[in-house]
């Protein structure tokens, strides 16, 4: 086994924002493990996006909510590459529902996605990262001011945060970073979604946005980008806002 530059594991891969921070890491030199769930031919176009840019890459289908499937994930990650560098805790599920529809399954499957699939990859990829390793948690707006028509879901990304820090201070002994990013509206089958739910269109929600426009799924794997690199060498435990100015 020959040992890869940098290798980042990047969860719920094959579309959207997951897809653009594993170009983004691409782009700057990582290797990448595209982990995704249920579409093959979805993983393919980032695989694709990622070869183009000259970035090698290795699919990898896993439900990142059963341990079993991560940990025979993470020890083939780390044969593949050597070494895991980067984790990005990305898979996440929204429906936006009343609050008096939501069921017990609805609230279990929301945490396992958005939650407990950090806490089980964080647990079993740290143990095959070295010293100067990152892990970034994608949380949301939604986990910092609450939302109405997505309760479960807020309560999942705001427990997100609070894990970050948490595991920020348990990993800092190994010299391992954990941060989060914060996204707030970004245009992706998640926005267009929260649009169909709120009947609304797109300029009447970009017009609460003091920049006056909604996020790109680049600007978020942007901010990964830079947490993952050693520019970010001295920052661990910290949530960065990328919502175009909408917690001002």
């Amino acid at each position: 086994m020959v040992k890869k530059t940098k290798i980042a594991l990047v969860t719920g891969a094959s579309r959207g924002i997951g897809r653009a921070i594993a170009c983004s890491l691409g782009s700057s030199g990582f290797s990448i493990i595209v982990n995704y769930a249920n579409s093959e031919k979805e993983a393919k176009k980032t695989q694709n996006l990622l070869t183009e840019i000259g970035a090698e890459s290795l699919l990898y289908k896993a439900d990142v909510a059963n341990r079993k499937e991560v940990r025979e994930m993470a020890i083939s990650a780390f044969n593949w590459g050597g070494s895991i560098d980067v984790l990005v805790n990305n898979a996440g599920f929204l429906e936006q529902k009343d609050f008096y529809l939501l069921t017990d399954d609805d609230w279990n499957t929301t945490l396992e996605v958005n939650l407990s699939s950090a806490f089980i990859c964080t647990q079993e990829v740290s143990k095959y990262m070295k010293e100067f390793s990152s892990i970034t948690n994608i949380s949301s707006i939604g986990g910092q001011i609450g939302g109405p028509n997505a309760p479960h879901y807020s309560a999942a990304k705001g427990a997100l945060i609070t894990f970050t820090k948490s595991t920020a201070k348990l990993l800092a002994s190994k010299n391992i970073r954990v941060n989060a990013v914060s996204p707030g509206f970004i245009s992706t089958d998640m926005f267009t979604h929260i649009l169909k739910v709120q009947n609304k269109k797109e300029k009447d929600i970009a017009s609460t946005v003091p920049l006056n426009r909604i996020g790109l799924p680049s600007d978020i794997g942007d901010a990964v980008e830079f947490l993952s690199s050693e520019k970010a060498s001295y920052i661990t435990g910290q949530v960065i806002n990328v919502n175009g100015g909408s917690l001002i």
